[in-house]
């Protein structure tokens, strides 16, 4: 008895482990397993080999299983050769579509049950040993017919044995046919398990239907039975916008002998529209004539809803670019005009100012011996409040830049920092400064952080007390250090407390004390610039402190602080 060859089983996968175990799982079959790790080498084998089924992986690093089920579709020896996708991920349905776009019989998600895949494995390989049985068997009585014909004048007498042996081989091949249709039955049974896509078959010339998967049902809601019994089912099933040029395009492709993929719209048996993705194969007769087509039909409507979606918001985002743009340019535009407007503003006021101080000093220099006290009281406050108007112009020019302006960060010891705030201040040597410890080491804009320690150092030494203390520390608190800068002064009662960061807001009389009203203003503005908190806290007689947050970009932290007083 002759030993039955083997069939080839193709197995592409760029993971050694996942090959290991595919031939553990359809070792049973006692096949010709063949393992490849690349689509190139697979290309290769399909050169000179056929093979019942490739059982393929989707995610290969250099070409993956879609691109290689492409190539392999492309030519006429292996493109009708079962493909089953092999994938890990489970909920990429646009994957699991394209797939089946692409030809494949089935689509099985990782780790395979062993049982199921040997199972449809075994489906592919009976099929495969019966066609080639089939053609071999009909190869065999063809020979045999013609070495009859061969034979019959001189070995008459061996006819009735060679008519024994030919009625067997008959026999055997209608038995082989017999199980090709029931193998074929399996895989019909396999394509209607399908619930995501519609595979067909139909007539080339009229497009009607001579087989569907039974999900046609489900997907569309029209009885299984129109789909095959109405000739123009498929064309009726069309939206009559896109009839027209959906069936042209097909007349087109199939003219140029080539498979093809067509999207449209269709309306469901409750009269919704569904988009749907259909590829289309032809599938040639002995003599290559288009004897068929056969494709697969997938529901699309989801996507097509997101990429309009998309579309929506794309444009939106593009107008509303634009419109940012279009702000940017004319906020620009505006703070220019502004800038120069501060300039001019102060070079107006400022010169008069000067003109007037200049005035009163004159005026006191030839009235020196002649002013009375009244009079020179008088020029006193006239040129105070001259002095109070520049700084009222200068800090105005400085609240309305914060923000506006580049400036370049730097490296900044904060207690360096505040040493040199402290000396330019010079306060009364009533006064004692105390710098505490683990001032931290900077990278920010240092002029910025030295006008908010300026600002409340000097305030709360012109607003104390004829002798006192002031404290600065500071607080990591990760992405900001928070600083306090605290003295023991006369307070400020609660309901001032907001008040006090409004621009020209003064608690004295500018007359006893000289104030412009803005320098709090200022460090309020500075520090939310740069994303951080300024608070009070005070109570009348018990001092007041202030807080406020800084970014911390820190550069380094001293390993030992110490507490500099310094006291002038």
């Amino acid at each position: 008895m002759q030993t039955e060859s083997k069939v080839n089983v193709l197995l592409v996968d760029d993971r050694p482990e996942n090959l290991i175990a595919l031939e553990a799982v359809l070792s049973p079959l006692e096949q010709n397993l063949v393992s490849v790790r690349s689509g190139a080498q697979a290309l290769k084998c399909l050169l000179d080999r056929d093979f019942a089924v490739i059982l393929l992986d989707v995610q290969m690093s250099e070409m993956n299983g879609f691109e290689t089920a492409t190539l392999i579709r492309e030519r006429l020896r292996s493109r009708d050769i079962p493909i089953i996708f092999l994938t890990a991920f489970n909920e990429n349905k646009k994957q699991i579509f394209k797939g089946y776009s692409l030809g494949a019989v089935d689509y099985l998600v990782k780790p395979v049950e062993p049982e199921v895949l040997l199972s449809k494995v075994t489906v592919f390989v009976e099929l495969f040993k019966k066609t080639a049985q089939i053609k071999q068997q009909a190869a065999e009585i063809t020979q045999l017919n013609a070495d009859l014909e061969k034979r019959v004048v001189e070995r008459t007498a061996q006819l009735l044995a060679a008519n024994r042996q030919k009625d067997d081989l008959i026999r055997s091949e209608q038995k082989a046919k017999i199980t090709a249709q029931q193998a074929e039955q399996r895989f019909r049974d396999l394509i209607n398990g399908l619930g995501h896509a519609i595979f067909w078959e139909a007539d080339a010339k009229t497009f009607q239907f001579t087989f569907v998967s039974q999900s046609a049902e489900v997907l569309l809601g029209y009885p299984f039975e129109r789909w095959t019994s109405e000739p123009d089912f498929w064309v009726k099933l069309l939206h009559s916008e896109d009839r027209e040029g959906v069936l042209a395009y097909c007349h087109q492709e199939m003219s140029q002998g080539r498979d093809f993929e067509v999207e449209y719209r269709t309306i469901a048996a409750n009269d919704r529209i569904v988009w749907l993705r259909n590829k289309i194969y032809l599938v040639p007769d002995a003599r290559e004539k288009v004897q068929k087509l056969r494709g697969l039909i997938i529901d699309i409507t989801e996507s097509k809803k997101a990429e309009a979606s998309l579309r929506s918001y794309a444009d939106r985002l593009t107008h509303l670019t634009t419109v940012l743009t279009q702000t940017n340019l004319t906020l620009e535009k505006r703070n220019q005009e502004l800038d120069q407007f501060a300039y001019v503003t102060s070079h107006d006021l400022k010169a008069p100012l000067r003109a007037i101080n200049n005035l009163s000093h004159w005026l006191e220099e030839d009235l020196q011996d002649k002013l009375t006290d009244e009079a020179r009281h008088h020029i006193d406050l006239l040129q105070g409040r001259i002095y109070r108007m520049e700084n009222m112009i200068d800090g105005l020019l400085q609240y309305a830049r914060v923000g506006r302006l580049k400036m370049e960060s730097e490296t900044v010891d904060v207690e360096e920092l505040l040493k040199e705030a402290i000396a330019s201040l010079a306060p009364p040597p009533e006064f004692a400064i105390e710098i505490g410890l683990g001032m931290p080491t900077l990278f920010t804009v240092r002029i910025l952080l030295e006008q908010v320690f300026t600002n409340l150092i000097g305030n709360a030494i012109k607003h104390h007390h004829a002798q006192g203390t002031v404290r600065i520390t500071a607080q990591n608190k990760g992405d900001f250090h928070e600083f306090a800068v605290s003295d023991d002064g006369p307070g400020i009662a609660p309901q001032y407390h907001e008040k006090v960061f409004a621009l020209f807001q003064t608690l004295l009389p500018r007359d006893t004390h000289e104030s412009t009203g803005i320098g709090l203003s200022l460090v309020k503005k500075i520090v939310e610039n740069e994303k951080g908190t300024i608070t009070l806290e005070s109570q009348e007689e018990k001092g007041t402190t202030i807080r406020f947050t800084w970014p911390s970009g820190i550069v380094s932290q001293p390993d030992t602080a110490k507490d500099v007083m310094m006291s002038t």
